[in-house]
């Protein structure tokens, strides 16, 4: 980071955070009273630089106002309230549609027919932007604790991106972590889609178990909005994620959803 890009970080942590802005996250962000003092507090700064150094754009009609800017931002925030991983660098805008939109392009699906566009709630792009729908990203920071969240989703592919590759490893806090990092990820992903294979479910939804890039970003949503499933569930997964993270959210979401 440049000298003058921290003066300017600086100067913005040091003015008062918008009291707009905060009756947003009272009326609309359903993690903010459970938050402790200390976490709400970096939290404001993590929302602060996120709208400040990234482009936003509104696409289909969306127009952005601060409650879209500052919900996103939240969410986006939450992954960094232990460790700032650079607040994202490797994205260079967000940009916002209003539901589920349809990704450019034909595809070759498995029924042998070319099919136009996808649909897609979100996107990750390398050292790209990130692209999330503001009504499911609205629903999430309404509503947690179901256990998926698209923007802890999407951002989560960015820190995997933060090594240069997608592979569902992010720079993790110590080159000691990594062996068993590696040996818990692998054995839970494996064991997960043994499970799917033969028609059963788990806490870890399908999609998570497409590849280990996905893997990665959905058991980040499923460790920040619904951990006490995980934690039962997967308690060795849990943990390889509160050690990444370095925060425990039971504290907030206490409750099980998942059977």
């Amino acid at each position: 980071m440049s000298l003058l890009s921290n003066h300017h970080r600086k100067k913005l942590l040091a003015q008062p955070f918008p009291s707009d802005w905060e009756s947003v996250l009272e009326a609309d962000f359903g993690l903010w009273s459970r938050l402790e003092p200390d976490q709400r507090s970096r939290l404001r700064d993590c929302i602060r630089i996120i709208i400040d150094e990234k482009y936003w754009e509104g696409c289909n009609g969306v127009e952005l106002d601060d409650r879209i800017r500052v919900l996103i931002a939240a969410m986006a925030g939450v992954l960094l309230l232990d460790h700032d991983h650079g607040y994202y660098r490797n994205v260079r805008s967000i940009l916002v549609y209003p539901e589920a939109y349809v990704q450019g392009g034909e595809h070759l699906g498995d029924d042998g027919l070319v099919h136009e566009g996808t649909t897609n709630l979100g996107e990750a792009w390398f050292n790209g932007p990130v692209v999330v729908s503001w009504r499911d990203a609205f629903e999430s920071a309404r509503n947690p604790g179901r256990g998926n969240n698209v923007v802890y989703h999407e951002f989560a592919h960015t820190l995997d991106m933060l090594t240069g590759v997608t592979n569902g490893t992010p720079p993790l806090r110590d080159r000691s972590h990594y062996p068993e990092w590696n040996s818990v990820m692998t054995r839970e992903f494996e064991e997960i889609r043994g499970i799917y294979d033969r028609g059963s479910r788990d806490v870890i939804r399908d999609y998570g178990v497409t590849n280990v890039a996905e893997f990665f970003a959905v058991t980040t949503e499923v460790f920040f909005d619904s951990p006490s499933d995980l934690k039962r569930c997967r308690p060795e997964l849990y943990e390889q994620f509160r050690r990444f993270y370095g925060i425990d959210p039971i504290a907030w979401l206490p409750g099980t959803q998942y059977r």
